[in-house]
């Protein structure tokens, strides 16, 4: 008969943090390349993958601000 009370070694949610840990390593050692950001007015120069985070986190922000306007 199987020990209901133990844990599992590696719970599921860990499993799918760690995954995604790696695929954002991965993502940001492909795009270390240098682009010119140009923001209204001011240039500025940067990795890509920094341009991509911050216009997915103020997505994501965005988001998250009409999800909430809406309940």
């Amino acid at each position: 008969m199987p020990d209901r009370d133990r844990e599992p070694t590696m719970h599921p949610r860990l499993i799918a943090a760690l995954v995604l840990v790696v695929l954002l390593v991965v993502f940001i050692f492909e795009n270390t390349r240098r682009t010119k950001i140009r923001f209204i007015v001011p240039q500025f120069t940067a990795p890509l993958w920094v341009a991509l985070a911050v216009a997915t986190l103020v997505g994501a922000a965005a988001g998250a601000l009409a999800a909430r306007h809406r309940r």
